[in-house]
């Protein structure tokens, strides 16, 4: 495995795991354009420049000397690229390649477009998004086929390119981690979870604040809502300092703990893509969820039966009172989506697919 060196503590540790099973590892350092205090520096000058931000995040000399040395040094089976930027780079080998798309990124950068209210972000949104459309395509183009986390991104795929390969591997939740216990809830506790700092859940939870959160504290006053998950920005820190009902817990030894406690896991995205693995987590541990429809996209959901889909604040607000209030409910949607995750997300199925996919692959070439 080929990767950029860490900057966080959370990855080393992964490193460590990967490595304890016998993989060998080669972390590369980062090139000053991917450093994070040269983030702003950096989407500034994209904007004068013809290539985007993502090539400047992404590519570094070090890493394509590294690439180009053991592809030349080995015979490998298969390829697997993680990110469609990865695609600047040049991989070229005779073996079997695939890029793993966990997002259609341009749709991202679209829709981060179309919700933001900072001019400056907007404009490097529309920047990134006009020019990384078409690179984005060409990088897939790369590779001998794409791996996709819905059937929804193959579609937006293959209509920019028909002849473009892909297969749907949807995202997985290991249920025997993510499993429910016998510790009572609290009717009281509304749940976001995810990395705050990533800007669809940053902007979902600021929507949330502002939109919704006055609805439900006027029907439910008691309601407490936490924020759990690492790098919350200063925007939803100062959250918690404007309201005692709100509790922002940065990152945490075990998301378990939060799951277990909450009525309701809410999940009001405007921007993103792929799918999220916050649904699959909730579900999992037998959770009722209410999603926008967006942010629920690429989860082959039923309505009402295993989540609930609410777009606009009131019918939001509206839902997850209601859903608090009525075990009856709760308990539906708790049960729908347990035994949802358990035929078609699972880790050991999703795996299972994917292996089967590479092995037919190698086989054949």
């Amino acid at each position: 495995m080929l990767c950029m060196e860490p900057d966080e503590e959370e990855q080393r540790a992964g490193i460590d795991v990967i490595q304890s099973k016998g993989i060998k590892v080669q972390t590369i350092p980062l090139a000053r354009s991917q450093k994070f205090e040269n983030k702003r520096f950096y989407q500034l000058l994209s904007l004068f420049s013809s290539k985007t931000y993502q090539y400047q995040h992404y590519y570094s000399t070090a890493m394509q000397t590294a690439i180009t040395a053991e592809l030349n040094s080995k015979q490998y089976d298969l390829m697997v690229v993680e990110f469609s930027q990865m695609g600047y780079y040049d991989i070229t080998a005779d073996i079997p390649s695939y890029v793993d798309q966990h997002n259609v990124e341009y749709e991202i950068m679209q829709r981060t477009y179309e919700t933001e209210q900072s001019p400056l972000r907007k404009l490097l949104a529309k920047s990134e998004w006009k020019k990384y459309e078409k690179d984005e395509i060409e990088n897939c183009e790369k590779f001998t086929a794409c791996l996709t986390t819905s059937a929804r991104d193959a579609e937006i795929l293959q209509q920019k390119s028909p002849n473009m390969q892909c297969h749907v591997v949807p995202n997985g939740v290991d249920s025997d981690f993510f499993t429910p216990d016998s510790r009572p809830i609290d009717e009281n506790v509304i749940l976001f979870t995810g990395t705050i700092s990533y800007y669809p859940n940053t902007e979902g939870i600021l929507w949330f604040y502002k939109n919704i959160w006055p609805l439900i504290k006027q029907k439910k006053p008691e309601a407490v809502f936490y924020i759990a998950g690492k790098s919350p920005p200063p925007e939803v820190e100062s959250l918690a300092s404007a309201d005692d009902k709100i509790i922002v817990t940065g990152a945490v030894d075990d998301m378990r703990d939060y799951y277990a406690k909450a009525a309701v896991v809410i999940v009001p995205l405007r921007v993103g893509g792929g799918t999220r693995l916050k649904i699959l987590e909730g579900m999992a541990m037998k959770k009722a969820i209410i999603s926008t429809t967006l942010g629920a996209e690429g989860i082959d959901y039923t309505e009402g039966k295993d989540i609930l889909l609410r777009d606009t604040p009131q019918e939001f607000a509206d839902a997850v009172v209601n859903t608090m209030n009525d075990p009856e409910l709760r308990e539906k949607l708790e049960s729908g989506g347990r035994i949802l995750v358990e035929a078609q997300y699972d880790w050991k199925a999703v795996t299972a697919k994917l292996c089967e996919l590479f092995e037919t692959r190698v086989k054949a070439a």
